[in-house]
């Protein structure tokens, strides 16, 4: 896809999520509509077919709704995100539905004031240096946190975090980088 294309689909993507959350907010559905995108994103990730589906030109408008609204209706989904899903088809969109997904969700998360976080440390962490984490991010950001932890045994030690576009590299990995370049230097 072209940068400009990428562009026009993030916008229609945001314009598409900004309209189904000022619905979801009149309506008081704000989380039962998170949760069923959220689910609906799951489903993409690991369902082939259906992202192909969602993105393969090969599939009409017309078998896309069906298609699409049948697997809502199958996933218990309300009316409204139904309903979305299948406007979306119909207006030749299904490739930006998981665009809106997530725009949704950002959106949602800003509305209850949580601030998302990524650790990634070399190993998993235990439950209590999760919460601590999390409440240690809490205190220092000042709002509630979702963390997101992911595992990359490359970092050898320490942790990668990130809130927002903030970056924190303090694994072991990068500070070996840094010390081969400064003894190069020497």
């Amino acid at each position: 896809m072209a940068a400009s294309s990428a562009i026009t689909a993030n916008a229609v993507a945001r314009r598409y999520a900004g309209a189904l959350f000022d619905l979801a907010e009149s309506k008081g559905e704000l989380a039962a509509i998170a949760e069923s995108l959220k689910t609906f994103e799951s489903f993409a990730a690991e369902n082939a077919d259906l992202d192909r589906l969602l993105h393969s030109p090969a599939f009409t408008r017309e078998d896309k709704v069906k298609a699409l609204v049948a697997v809502a209706g199958e996933a218990g989904f309300g009316k409204t995100v139904t309903g979305f899903i299948g406007t979306m088809a119909e207006n030749g969109r299904a490739n930006d539905l998981l665009g809106a997904a997530r725009h949704f969700d950002t959106l949602y998360a800003k509305h209850r004031g949580v601030k998302r976080a990524i650790a990634i440390t070399a190993k998993e962490m235990s439950a209590d240096q999760r919460t601590r984490l999390e409440q240690v991010l809490a205190k220092a950001v000042g709002s509630d946190i979702e963390l997101k932890a992911e595992v990359d045994p490359a970092l050898v030690g320490g942790i990668q975090l990130r809130i927002g576009s903030t970056l924190i590299d303090a694994s072991v990995a990068t500070k070996l980088d840094r010390m081969n370049t400064a003894m190069k230097g020497a």
